[in-house]
């Protein structure tokens, strides 16, 4: 070694290491956008909020168990999307009953709100059916691109301590704020908006839905934000969260949050 040669060290902040720590806890999502206002047959089974559920010959619209009448089709996606955003796989419709607002409680009436599962769609085969009409929801093309997503701060500070740590290392009376900060510094969604797939983004806090078959853990399957564009709003600016069980894939749980 030269001995004129000096050693620099290069110090590594509480900032960088929690940058570290939080591009490997990051996840990929797609975030959705409402774009255009308007429906035609040939949109049937694109990922789209409101106007006519897609549905196919001898489907009906779901009716809410609580008050008796048809919920209100509110958003549809697919199972996977590649990197160019082609679609594949089954579509799911989420229905919603706006008359009981059902915000997922284990006490509440069962079917208030409702997934409807299409395997094979094809805009050749829809047909419209008549759902709920006292919620006016704008029929709403969207663009959509894949991003990342992190878990709120809560349930990173109960499953993640070594995070917690080094949030508040940066910012002992709001940690929070050091997470979020650095979230977006990695360019992370860090404000709930309609997503499919990745973490829920919560309004207030952690939620606990289980499968409703065996009690197991379930996935983030979509997050549907409040969306002016489309005339949609959960409470006061609220969001739905709906979650799919891994094991069983037919079964769904909910929660709707509100700031």
């Amino acid at each position: 070694m030269d001995k004129n040669m000096k050693i620099v060290k290069v110090e590594v902040t509480a900032e960088d290491r929690l940058k570290k720590a939080l591009n490997m806890l990051k996840k990929e999502c797609i975030r959705v956008m409402p774009t255009k206002n308007g429906f035609d047959k040939s949109q049937a089974a694109d990922t789209r909020f409101g106007g006519p559920a897609y549905a196919e010959a001898g489907d009906k619209a779901p009716v809410c168990e609580g008050c008796g009448k048809p919920m209100t089709f509110i958003f549809q996606f697919r199972d996977s999307y590649d990197k160019d955003m082609k679609p594949s796989g089954a579509l799911h419709s989420v229905y919603y009953c706006f008359d009981c607002t059902p915000i997922g409680r284990p006490e509440e009436e069962k079917g208030q709100w409702a997934v409807v599962t299409h395997e094979n769609p094809d805009p050749s085969k829809f047909v419209e059916i008549k759902g709920n009409e006292s919620m006016v929801l704008k029929p709403t093309a969207c663009t959509m691109s894949k991003v990342f997503v992190l878990p709120d701060y809560e349930t990173a500070e109960s499953n993640f301590p070594n995070i917690a740590e080094l949030c508040e290392e940066i910012d002992c009376e709001d940690p929070m704020s050091a997470y979020e900060d650095a979230g977006n510094e990695i360019g992370c969604l860090m404000e709930p908006s309609t997503t499919i797939g990745g973490y829920p983004v919560w309004i207030q806090g952690e939620g606990s839905q289980v499968c409703p078959e065996c009690d197991g853990e379930v996935e983030l399957a979509c997050q549907i934000d409040s969306e002016d564009a489309v005339n949609l709003m959960f409470g006061d600016a609220g969001c739905l969260y709906v979650f799919r069980c891994p094991k069983h894939k037919d079964k769904y749980a909910i929660e709707m949050q509100c700031f």
